[in-house]
């Protein structure tokens, strides 16, 4: 940080009305036009679950206005997996690009694209069958894998400490939203006289509306939005308690982070999380309908409860997270792990106990389904905020790079699953080697979470990092708690 911005915060901070600037501002207009973003993104990626049954429904054979595919599991899981190969492949490059455009202009171009592939997606199954509908899919991923590397930039951009748990707990819990809207709608919808067909015309106006939301209210950081009071901009970067918007194109410290613990510790809960994550969001409407013997309407109503649970917890921990945090009753890396642990932990739990559920436990089956979910939300207090604690400058770039390893997981996961099923999902025996493969994963990589986290801001998230690293290593080396604390006292 230059003498001229020290000054400038010091400034700041002797401002009265900085310090109270606690109510409603143009920092939750932000939160709210992510959050529309993330429940629009989730709709259209998660309505294929529900869809794909409704197109190889052989009920509908005899209707002139629905078309219907004969696709196999095999088929239907390389469909399914198809959106994260591109998902996969552009989570790195869609970093980097909000790290040098800013997510505004990055998020715009993934809503309008999603606005065209969903929309058009009737056609291309009519013109090219499976494999467009493959092509068309790995293009949504590819739109859509700057969404969240997108929103961690902006969120490293736009939330004090002070709020960054509990908002960033909210926006993510967005996209549960979108996922409980899509499975109830689109079983509707795929009921109407157009069938599944108009799952995706719907998806695509929702799309249009929150591109022109997203394109009138948002912006790439609180000095860009053109409502912005000054007030509100000096208690951002005051909370902040970083040099944001010093040097802001400067070079991105891959070595650096690459040779963090604590960033290979997110990696791999990321993974397991993914792993979990994928298998139900996937598959649940397979499991509910084929395993379960549950209706596809019923199917699609069902499978959004667990996303209400998985809402609730998001939302939940987030707040008591935050509050546990400020009060100081937790630290910010016990909290992060305490909270981690019960997610994947008790999600693995309850995976083990529905394996050895059978279609005459359907009740049972759902409410652990639902507990499953509401424990995994607390992944929003844990390792899905983890990476604004050692970095808000670099915040997206690195969960670009987690999300790519994650991606990893949602493509495996399909297709493996298809594999171990046989082409017959009705074998809840098949499933349990499903369900205990996947529990066993959460553990093993969280276990690995709470051994190597950690919360605390890395050196090499100063701009002045090279310049201190010449002048004293020691000074590089991440604080401690008492040293902060001997640092504090002296200040005083």
């Amino acid at each position: 940080m230059t003498e001229s911005d020290q000054k400038k915060y010091e400034a700041a901070a002797s401002d009265e009305t900085t310090t109270k600037y606690h109510g409603f501002g143009i920092r939750h207009v932000q939160m709210i036009c992510m959050s529309f973003a993330m429940v629009a993104m989730l709709l259209a990626r998660s309505c294929m679950g529900v869809a794909i049954l409704a197109m190889t429904n052989t009920q509908h054979q005899h209707n002139p206005n629905i078309e219907v595919y004969e696709w196999d599991k095999k088929t239907q899981g390389l469909i399914l997996s198809s959106f994260f190969w591109g998902y996969m492949c552009m989570q790195i490059p869609g970093g980097l690009l909000a790290k040098k455009f800013g997510g505004k202009p990055i998020i715009l171009v993934a809503l309008v694209s999603n606005v065209f592939l969903t929309g058009l997606f009737p056609t291309f199954a009519s013109v090219g069958g499976w494999w467009l509908v493959c092509v068309s899919r790995v293009a949504m991923g590819l739109s859509q894998a700057c969404l969240f590397p997108a929103s961690h930039t902006l969120l490293g951009q736009w939330l004090p400490i002070s709020e960054r748990t509990s908002y960033t707990g909210i926006v993510y819990s967005a996209s549960q939203i979108g996922t409980i809207i899509a499975m109830p709608l689109s079983g509707f919808l795929a009921e109407t006289a157009l069938g599944w067909k108009m799952i995706f015309y719907v998806t695509s106006a929702i799309m249009f509306l929150t591109a022109g939301l997203w394109y009138w209210f948002s912006a790439s950081s609180p000095a860009q939005h053109s409502m912005m009071t000054e007030e509100e901009r000096n208690y951002i970067e005051l909370g902040l308690n970083s040099d944001t918007g010093a040097k802001e194109n400067r070079p991105i410290p891959w070595r650096a982070i690459l040779t963090t613990p604590p960033f290979w510790a997110i990696l791999s809960s990321h993974i397991g999380a993914y792993f979990t994550f994928t298998l139900f969001f996937v598959d649940l409407p397979t499991y509910l309908e084929k395993g379960m013997h549950i209706s596809l309407r019923s199917s699609a109503s069902l499978s959004a409860l667990p996303f209400v649970g998985m809402w609730v917890g998001n939302f939940g921990s987030a707040m008591v997270g935050q509050k546990l945090i400020n009060s100081g009753l937790l630290s910010l890396t016990a909290c992060r792990k305490i909270f981690n642990s019960l997610a994947l932990f008790g999600a693995a739990l309850g995976i083990i106990a529905l394996a050895f559920l059978g279609a005459d436990h359907k009740n049972i089956a759902i409410t652990i389904l639902v507990s499953v979910f509401f424990l995994f939300g607390f992944t929003g207090v844990g390792f899905m905020v983890n990476h604004l604690d050692l970095s808000p400058q670099f915040a997206g770039v690195m969960l670009s790079l987690t999300n790519f390893a994650g991606s990893l997981g949602s493509i495996t996961t399909p297709v493996v699953t298809s594999i171990i099923l046989r082409n017959d999902p009705s074998d809840m025996s098949r499933w349990r080697i499903v369900f205990f493969l996947v529990a066993a994963i959460g553990v093993t990589t969280n276990l690995i979470y709470v051994i190597f986290g950690s919360s605390e801001r890395q050196p090499w998230d100063s701009a002045d990092y090279n310049d201190r690293k010449r002048a004293d290593p020691e000074e590089m080396k991440p604080l401690g708690k008492s040293k902060e604390k001997e640092m504090e006292a002296n200040s005083q």
